[in-house]
């Protein structure tokens, strides 16, 4: 039990100096007695048991670290680095629509939100900071589920020729992603944007146009950029995000009760 106190990676420790101890004793305790053969047998379990949590955890980090990661190549504009962290069939949802496999969602990225360039250009800001991580393992480890909460700066100045729209957004929204353990290294096999909420800097979302009761959503606004990468697929989101509520998905029960949430 104290042990389990310190986490698994003190108790991997532990259980094999415990190990260690009584395998090389002295001559004088070279037979090993009944009660001592119990005792080894219980330290390898817990050292079994601590090995387990060990990489559990290593991969919960890692998928962290992976998902973060994400953020801050797509702030910065690096899409060739962020489009690396898929696997080669992977499956992105985004807004402006699915892609499938790394090199489609790397033209998307690169061609739609990047403009072409590698890196942002002058003028623009793309803050996307990723939070609140929800992390589950499956029980062979080689896949797990995530969800996280997006929150997104997004701007671009007005044209010097006047031709080119500035705008300002705040945008937010909500990952469920899968990943999967590739050669060794984690990767994103499926991306899922569900939006909460888009508006304009300015007024932001107390501006934003509240649904009548028995009224249908206001169809989104129209993009100001056209797609130089048509989708393969259609957005599949059933939400638009506010004023709507509406619950995205959760690939989690009720850790307490064990409820589903159902959207």
């Amino acid at each position: 039990m104290a042990n389990r106190r310190l986490g698994p990676a003190a108790a991997l420790v532990g259980a094999a100096l415990a190990i260690s101890w009584l395998c090389v004793a002295p001559a004088a305790q070279a037979k090993t007695t009944a009660a001592e053969a119990k005792q080894i047998a219980v330290l390898e379990k817990q050292l079994d048991d601590a090995e387990a949590q060990l990489s559990i955890a290593e991969d919960v980090s890692a998928i962290k670290k992976l998902q973060r990661e994400y953020g801050f190549f797509l702030d910065k504009g690096l899409w060739e680095d962020l489009s690396q962290l898929f696997t080669d069939d992977a499956r992105a949802d985004y807004p402006a629509g699915v892609y499938i496999g790394k090199a489609s969602i790397r033209e998307h990225i690169w061609r739609n939100v990047g403009d072409g360039t590698i890196g942002l250009r002058d003028g623009r800001i793309y803050n996307h900071m990723v939070l609140q991580p929800v992390v589950d393992l499956a029980a062979d480890g080689k896949s797990a589920k995530g969800r996280w909460r997006v929150l997104a700066m997004i701007g671009r100045l007005a044209g010097a020729d006047g031709k080119t729209p500035g705008q300002a957004n705040w945008a937010g929204g909500v990952y469920e992603n899968t990943y999967v353990k590739d050669n060794g290294v984690w990767k994103i096999k499926d991306l899922r944007y569900y939006d909460d909420f888009s508006s304009g800097y300015e007024g932001g979302w107390a501006k934003v146009t509240p649904v009548k009761p028995g009224e249908a959503p206001a169809p989104p606004a129209p993009r100001r950029f056209a797609l130089a990468k048509a989708p393969d697929e259609p957005h599949t989101a059933a939400c638009p995000g506010y004023p709507n509520a509406c619950i995205q998905p959760f690939h989690y029960a009720n850790p307490v009760t064990g409820r589903e949430t159902k959207p």
